[in-house]
């Protein structure tokens, strides 16, 4: 994959379109960019990694924001409330020994309820519909998501990645990525909250199971209660008849 252009449309610092040419040559293969800070430069990297993962890409000031929220809040401030937002990049990309230029490009209203993207992708100057509406999956073949700090950072991380626990950590998942055993990883998690679940699923059966017995118990111990309770008064009443017979039989004993 070879990024040739990138284009940036009222984000961030960025208002109005610019368009930034990042083809290199033999005699010039190093493209450097300076600044002081709050010039752009990581809106710059922000937009590259926004432009190819979306929601799932890693941009530096989102933090916990839900995606429409962080989408709204990009658009320059300067910029007309009817402008849209754009981000078009353009690159190559050699499979075999077949080479196609790519332009993908993601848009977005903030004069709307909630923010939503819309992603079109050009094959060799034509639309392709299959790609656009796929390209979530279609990204990994150019550059994995667990890839993309490896390859999208800025001058100011160089120091983290230095770090030898943390460098560590992102060649592991680097190797993982390109060798597939990320996907191994994300289906032992998924197996596992699946067991997880099932489990979950057969304590609530159970428990129903233990409520509708307790239930069928406490009906059967209220009837039984309810029996008893008129034996009790039939024996109150006869032991009532019977103090009566006592009483009367003593009376004529008394009398005679």
């Amino acid at each position: 994959m070879i990024i040739k252009q990138l284009t940036i449309e009222n984000f961030g610092v960025y208002l109005g379109q610019h368009i930034v040419n990042l083809n290199v040559d033999d005699n010039k293969p190093i493209i450097l960019f300076g600044g002081l800070n709050g010039s752009g430069k990581t809106t710059f990297l922000d937009a590259l990694q926004l432009v190819l993962y979306g929601k799932h890409a890693k941009c530096s000031n989102r933090g916990t924001e839900p995606y429409h929220t962080y989408l709204a809040n990009t658009k320059n401030r300067h910029s007309d409330k009817d402008d849209i937002v754009e981000l078009s990049l353009t690159f190559s990309h050699t499979t075999g020994t077949d080479s196609n230029e790519f332009r993908v490009v993601r848009s977005w209203k903030t004069n709307i309820a909630e923010s939503k993207d819309k992603v079109t992708v050009y094959c060799n100057g034509k639309e392709d519909a299959h790609i656009s509406q796929f390209w979530d999956d279609f990204v990994n073949e150019f550059i994995p998501l667990t890839l993309s700090e490896l390859f999208f950072f800025d001058g100011e991380k160089i120091e983290t990645l230095a770090n030898p626990e943390r460098s560590a950590e992102l060649i592991r998942t680097g190797i993982e990525s390109l060798l597939g055993l990320d996907l191994l990883s994300q289906l032992h998690t998924d197996l596992g909250n699946v067991e997880r679940k099932r489990k979950s699923d057969n304590l609530d059966n159970s428990v129903i199971h233990k409520v509708i017995a307790q239930e069928g118990e406490i009906a059967d111990q209220t009837t039984l209660i309810s029996v008893l309770k008129t034996d009790i008064a039939k024996l109150e009443k006869k032991t009532s008849d019977n103090n009566l017979d006592i009483n009367k039989s003593r009376q004529k004993v008394r009398s005679a």
